[in-house]
Protein backbone atom coordinates (compact mmCIF):
# COMPACT_ATOMS: atom_id res chain seq x y z
CA UNK A 1 0.00 0.00 0.00
CA UNK A 2 2.55 2.03 0.95
CA UNK A 3 4.67 1.38 -1.62
CA UNK A 4 1.68 1.99 -4.14
CA UNK A 5 1.35 5.36 -2.38
CA UNK A 6 4.99 6.71 -3.13
CA UNK A 7 4.85 5.53 -6.99
CA UNK A 8 1.70 7.60 -7.48
CA UNK A 9 2.81 10.56 -5.77
CA UNK A 10 6.02 10.17 -8.46
CA UNK A 11 3.36 9.65 -11.20
CA UNK A 12 1.75 12.98 -9.68
CA UNK A 13 4.71 15.00 -10.07
CA UNK A 14 5.63 13.65 -13.53
CA UNK A 15 2.14 14.48 -14.88
CA UNK A 16 2.71 18.07 -13.79
CA UNK A 17 5.86 18.33 -15.09
CA UNK A 18 4.51 17.67 -18.30
CA UNK A 19 1.83 19.68 -17.64
CA UNK A 20 3.98 22.80 -17.97
CA UNK A 21 4.95 22.52 -21.35
CA UNK A 22 1.82 22.09 -22.55
CA UNK A 23 0.86 25.24 -20.68
CA UNK A 24 3.42 27.22 -22.60
CA UNK A 25 3.57 25.38 -25.94
CA UNK A 26 1.57 28.41 -27.60
CA UNK A 27 4.06 31.15 -26.70
CA UNK A 28 7.11 28.56 -27.25
CA UNK A 29 5.52 28.02 -30.76
CA UNK A 30 5.08 31.12 -31.36
CA UNK A 31 8.44 32.31 -30.85
CA UNK A 32 9.60 29.69 -33.05
CA UNK A 33 7.81 30.42 -35.51
CA UNK A 34 8.43 33.77 -36.41
CA UNK A 35 12.55 33.29 -36.50
CA UNK A 36 13.66 33.88 -39.78
CA UNK A 37 15.70 30.84 -41.16
CA UNK A 38 19.61 31.44 -41.54
CA UNK A 39 19.82 34.53 -39.17
CA UNK A 40 22.42 34.60 -36.64
CA UNK A 41 21.40 34.70 -33.16
CA UNK A 42 23.31 36.07 -30.23
CA UNK A 43 24.00 33.31 -28.15
CA UNK A 44 26.67 32.53 -25.55
CA UNK A 45 28.68 29.23 -26.76
CA UNK A 46 31.11 27.13 -24.64
CA UNK A 47 33.20 24.30 -26.93
CA UNK A 48 34.46 21.72 -24.61
CA UNK A 49 37.22 18.91 -25.25
CA UNK A 50 38.41 16.12 -23.12
CA UNK A 51 42.03 16.93 -22.61
CA UNK A 52 45.23 14.33 -23.80
CA UNK A 53 42.17 12.45 -25.60
CA UNK A 54 44.20 11.69 -28.86
CA UNK A 55 46.63 9.82 -26.67
CA UNK A 56 44.26 7.90 -25.23
CA UNK A 57 43.06 6.76 -28.42
CA UNK A 58 46.57 6.36 -29.22
CA UNK A 59 47.26 3.88 -26.07
CA UNK A 60 44.00 2.58 -25.99
CA UNK A 61 45.35 -1.19 -28.52
CA UNK A 62 47.62 -1.81 -26.10
CA UNK A 63 45.55 -1.02 -22.94
CA UNK A 64 43.09 -3.82 -22.63
CA UNK A 65 40.60 -2.03 -20.62
CA UNK A 66 41.07 1.48 -21.56
CA UNK A 67 38.25 1.04 -25.28
CA UNK A 68 36.07 0.75 -22.37
CA UNK A 69 36.86 3.32 -20.52
CA UNK A 70 37.08 5.89 -23.11
CA UNK A 71 33.69 4.23 -23.84
CA UNK A 72 32.19 4.90 -20.70
CA UNK A 73 34.04 8.60 -20.40
CA UNK A 74 32.36 9.44 -24.09
CA UNK A 75 28.80 7.87 -22.73
CA UNK A 76 28.57 10.37 -19.33
CA UNK A 77 28.79 13.29 -22.22
CA UNK A 78 25.95 12.45 -24.46
CA UNK A 79 23.62 15.18 -24.51
CA UNK A 80 20.49 12.94 -23.66
CA UNK A 81 22.23 12.06 -20.35
CA UNK A 82 23.02 15.57 -19.81
CA UNK A 83 19.38 16.59 -20.44
CA UNK A 84 18.38 14.43 -17.97
CA UNK A 85 19.33 16.64 -15.07
CA UNK A 86 19.95 19.73 -16.88
CA UNK A 87 17.95 21.45 -14.63
CA UNK A 88 17.07 18.93 -12.13
CA UNK A 89 19.79 16.85 -9.81
CA UNK A 90 19.31 14.04 -8.31
CA UNK A 91 20.40 13.48 -5.09
CA UNK A 92 20.78 9.49 -5.30
CA UNK A 93 22.58 9.46 -1.49
CA UNK A 94 19.43 10.53 -0.09
CA UNK A 95 16.65 9.11 -1.82
CA UNK A 96 15.53 5.20 -0.96
CA UNK A 97 16.67 2.65 -3.16
CA UNK A 98 13.31 1.82 -4.18
CA UNK A 99 11.84 4.83 -4.63
CA UNK A 100 15.20 6.20 -6.94
CA UNK A 101 13.87 4.64 -10.51
CA UNK A 102 11.00 7.24 -10.08
CA UNK A 103 12.42 10.16 -8.71
CA UNK A 104 15.24 9.78 -11.57
CA UNK A 105 12.00 9.80 -14.06
CA UNK A 106 10.29 12.95 -12.26
CA UNK A 107 13.90 14.64 -12.60
CA UNK A 108 14.27 14.24 -16.38
CA UNK A 109 10.55 15.08 -16.85
CA UNK A 110 11.02 18.15 -15.23
CA UNK A 111 14.31 19.11 -17.12
CA UNK A 112 12.79 18.27 -20.41
CA UNK A 113 9.53 20.00 -19.32
CA UNK A 114 12.06 22.77 -18.08
CA UNK A 115 14.33 23.00 -21.36
CA UNK A 116 11.48 23.69 -23.74
CA UNK A 117 10.90 26.98 -21.97
CA UNK A 118 14.32 28.05 -21.79
CA UNK A 119 16.32 25.83 -24.18
CA UNK A 120 19.99 24.91 -23.88
CA UNK A 121 21.26 23.28 -27.22
CA UNK A 122 23.96 20.58 -26.61
CA UNK A 123 26.24 19.07 -29.64
CA UNK A 124 28.46 16.19 -29.48
CA UNK A 125 30.96 14.68 -31.52
CA UNK A 126 33.89 12.85 -30.67
CA UNK A 127 35.35 13.85 -27.89
CA UNK A 128 33.54 17.31 -28.05
CA UNK A 129 30.63 19.39 -26.95
CA UNK A 130 29.32 22.23 -27.69
CA UNK A 131 26.58 24.10 -25.39
CA UNK A 132 25.13 27.17 -26.52
CA UNK A 133 22.13 29.26 -25.38
CA UNK A 134 20.32 32.27 -26.48
CA UNK A 135 21.91 35.47 -24.76
CA UNK A 136 18.40 37.20 -23.88
CA UNK A 137 17.43 33.85 -22.47
CA UNK A 138 18.46 34.71 -18.61
CA UNK A 139 17.60 31.21 -17.32
CA UNK A 140 19.48 28.92 -20.29
CA UNK A 141 22.48 31.29 -20.67
CA UNK A 142 23.51 31.33 -17.15
CA UNK A 143 23.12 26.72 -17.73
CA UNK A 144 25.22 27.00 -19.83
CA UNK A 145 27.87 27.85 -17.06
CA UNK A 146 25.85 25.37 -14.36
CA UNK A 147 26.28 22.36 -16.71
CA UNK A 148 30.40 23.48 -16.96
CA UNK A 149 30.97 22.60 -13.22
CA UNK A 150 28.93 19.48 -13.16
CA UNK A 151 30.61 18.21 -16.22
CA UNK A 152 33.57 19.41 -14.81
CA UNK A 153 33.54 17.36 -11.68
CA UNK A 154 31.66 14.29 -12.73
CA UNK A 155 34.74 13.52 -15.74
CA UNK A 156 37.33 13.96 -12.96
CA UNK A 157 35.52 12.01 -10.00
CA UNK A 158 34.13 9.37 -12.36
CA UNK A 159 37.26 8.93 -15.16
CA UNK A 160 39.91 11.26 -13.61
CA UNK A 161 39.53 13.24 -17.36
CA UNK A 162 40.16 17.10 -17.44
CA UNK A 163 38.13 19.04 -19.78
CA UNK A 164 39.59 22.55 -21.96
CA UNK A 165 37.63 25.04 -23.03
CA UNK A 166 36.19 28.28 -24.79
CA UNK A 167 33.41 30.20 -23.90
CA UNK A 168 32.21 33.64 -25.37
CA UNK A 169 29.31 35.01 -26.64
CA UNK A 170 28.40 35.98 -30.40
CA UNK A 171 26.90 35.42 -33.87
CA UNK A 172 25.53 31.71 -33.98
CA UNK A 173 23.37 29.58 -35.49
CA UNK A 174 23.19 26.06 -33.58
CA UNK A 175 20.58 23.54 -34.09
CA UNK A 176 20.22 20.34 -31.85
CA UNK A 177 21.33 17.18 -33.93
CA UNK A 178 21.45 19.83 -37.25
CA UNK A 179 23.37 22.86 -38.27
CA UNK A 180 26.36 24.37 -36.33
CA UNK A 181 29.00 27.63 -37.35
CA UNK A 182 29.18 31.41 -37.01
CA UNK A 183 31.89 33.46 -35.62
CA UNK A 184 30.95 32.67 -32.03
CA UNK A 185 31.97 28.71 -32.72
CA UNK A 186 34.63 30.06 -34.43
CA UNK A 187 36.07 32.12 -31.56
CA UNK A 188 35.03 29.76 -29.03
CA UNK A 189 36.97 26.87 -30.79
CA UNK A 190 39.98 28.83 -31.02
CA UNK A 191 39.87 29.58 -27.47
CA UNK A 192 40.11 25.79 -26.60
CA UNK A 193 42.50 25.11 -29.35
CA UNK A 194 45.09 28.12 -29.07
CA UNK A 195 45.21 30.03 -26.13
CA UNK A 196 43.32 28.16 -23.27
CA UNK A 197 46.67 25.78 -23.32
CA UNK A 198 45.95 24.18 -19.51
CA UNK A 199 43.10 22.09 -18.39
CA UNK A 200 40.77 25.38 -17.88
CA UNK A 201 37.96 27.34 -19.87
CA UNK A 202 39.14 30.05 -21.44
CA UNK A 203 36.17 33.03 -21.11
CA UNK A 204 35.95 36.70 -23.08
CA UNK A 205 35.94 39.50 -20.62
CA UNK A 206 33.22 40.78 -23.05
CA UNK A 207 31.31 37.28 -22.25
CA UNK A 208 31.83 38.00 -18.62
CA UNK A 209 30.90 41.58 -19.16
CA UNK A 210 27.49 40.51 -20.53
CA UNK A 211 26.64 37.85 -17.86
CA UNK A 212 27.62 40.32 -15.35
CA UNK A 213 24.45 42.62 -16.77
CA UNK A 214 22.09 40.01 -14.92
CA UNK A 215 22.59 39.77 -10.80
CA UNK A 216 21.88 35.99 -10.34
CA UNK A 217 25.28 35.75 -12.12
CA UNK A 218 27.41 36.82 -8.95
CA UNK A 219 26.54 33.24 -7.61
CA UNK A 220 28.54 31.93 -10.42
CA UNK A 221 31.58 34.30 -9.62
CA UNK A 222 33.05 31.81 -7.54
CA UNK A 223 33.75 29.32 -10.97
CA UNK A 224 35.51 32.30 -12.62
CA UNK A 225 39.11 33.55 -11.95
CA UNK A 226 40.40 36.83 -14.01
CA UNK A 227 44.02 36.37 -15.83
CA UNK A 228 44.69 39.03 -17.93
CA UNK A 229 42.64 39.90 -20.60
CA UNK A 230 40.39 37.50 -19.68
CA UNK A 231 39.12 34.92 -17.44
CA UNK A 232 39.03 31.46 -16.72
CA UNK A 233 37.40 28.44 -14.56
CA UNK A 234 38.90 24.87 -14.33
CA UNK A 235 38.26 21.91 -12.19
CA UNK A 236 39.39 23.28 -8.99
CA UNK A 237 36.75 26.55 -9.69
CA UNK A 238 34.14 24.25 -10.10
CA UNK A 239 34.58 22.43 -6.91
CA UNK A 240 34.83 25.48 -5.38
CA UNK A 241 31.61 26.88 -6.86
CA UNK A 242 29.43 23.39 -6.53
CA UNK A 243 30.55 23.40 -2.21
CA UNK A 244 30.56 27.42 -1.65
CA UNK A 245 27.36 28.93 -3.86
CA UNK A 246 26.22 26.01 -6.14
CA UNK A 247 22.35 24.99 -5.68
CA UNK A 248 24.10 21.53 -4.29
CA UNK A 249 24.38 22.95 -0.81
CA UNK A 250 20.78 23.05 -0.15
CA UNK A 251 20.90 19.57 0.34
CA UNK A 252 23.25 19.69 3.40
CA UNK A 253 27.08 18.81 4.21
CA UNK A 254 26.35 15.07 3.42
CA UNK A 255 25.79 15.35 -0.03
CA UNK A 256 28.87 17.82 -0.50
CA UNK A 257 31.12 15.41 1.25
CA UNK A 258 32.10 13.64 -1.87
CA UNK A 259 33.22 16.60 -4.34
CA UNK A 260 34.90 18.09 -0.62
CA UNK A 261 36.70 14.55 -0.82
CA UNK A 262 37.14 14.91 -4.30
CA UNK A 263 39.06 18.60 -3.72
CA UNK A 264 40.81 17.65 -1.02
CA UNK A 265 42.08 14.22 -2.85
CA UNK A 266 42.70 15.47 -6.28
CA UNK A 267 46.13 17.18 -5.94
CA UNK A 268 47.23 13.40 -4.61
CA UNK A 269 45.76 12.34 -8.12
CA UNK A 270 47.20 14.71 -9.58
CA UNK A 271 50.63 14.07 -8.93
CA UNK A 272 49.93 10.63 -9.98
CA UNK A 273 49.02 11.56 -13.58
CA UNK A 274 52.08 13.95 -13.45
CA UNK A 275 54.55 11.26 -12.49
CA UNK A 276 52.93 9.01 -15.30
CA UNK A 277 53.92 11.71 -17.91
CA UNK A 278 56.86 12.85 -16.52
CA UNK A 279 59.03 12.04 -19.95
CA UNK A 280 55.99 14.50 -22.02
CA UNK A 281 56.84 17.87 -20.98
CA UNK A 282 53.63 18.88 -22.80
CA UNK A 283 51.19 16.34 -20.75
CA UNK A 284 53.23 17.31 -17.63
CA UNK A 285 53.24 21.28 -17.78
CA UNK A 286 49.07 20.73 -17.77
CA UNK A 287 48.82 18.61 -14.78
CA UNK A 288 51.56 21.18 -12.83
CA UNK A 289 49.42 23.98 -13.83
CA UNK A 290 46.21 22.32 -12.46
CA UNK A 291 47.99 21.13 -8.73
CA UNK A 292 48.95 25.04 -8.64
CA UNK A 293 44.87 26.04 -9.22
CA UNK A 294 44.37 23.18 -7.04
CA UNK A 295 46.54 24.17 -4.38
CA UNK A 296 45.13 27.72 -5.15
CA UNK A 297 41.68 27.14 -5.08
CA UNK A 298 41.50 24.48 -1.78
CA UNK A 299 42.01 27.19 1.25
CA UNK A 300 38.69 29.51 -0.96
CA UNK A 301 36.82 26.30 0.11
CA UNK A 302 33.98 27.51 2.66
CA UNK A 303 34.60 24.70 6.02
CA UNK A 304 32.03 21.64 6.18
CA UNK A 305 29.28 22.26 8.42
CA UNK A 306 28.82 19.33 10.60
CA UNK A 307 26.95 16.62 9.82
CA UNK A 308 25.05 13.79 12.40
CA UNK A 309 26.67 11.10 10.63
CA UNK A 310 30.66 12.10 10.04
CA UNK A 311 32.64 12.30 12.94
CA UNK A 312 35.64 14.52 11.63
CA UNK A 313 34.21 16.12 8.33
CA UNK A 314 37.53 15.24 6.54
CA UNK A 315 39.18 17.37 9.64
CA UNK A 316 38.03 20.61 8.45
CA UNK A 317 36.65 23.01 11.10
CA UNK A 318 33.23 23.53 11.54
CA UNK A 319 31.24 27.03 10.59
Amino acid sequence: MGQAKKRGSAEERAEQARARPRENSKMIDAKVSHKDEGVYEERFIAFVDILGFGKLVENSEATLDLPRKILDALTSMHPTKIQDELFTTVNVELVPEEELADVKEVARMMSEAQNKINPVNISYFSDSLVISARADDVIASQMVIDLLTKISAMMWMSHRLVLRGGITVGKLIHVEGGPMFGPAMNRAYYLESKCAVYPRFLIDRNCIDQYRKVPTFRLFESFIQQEGDFYYASLATAFKHIINDSSLIMSGEKFLRKFREAMLEAPIEVEKLREAHKTDERIREKYEWLARDLAARIPEVEPAYPCEDDENNNNLPAR
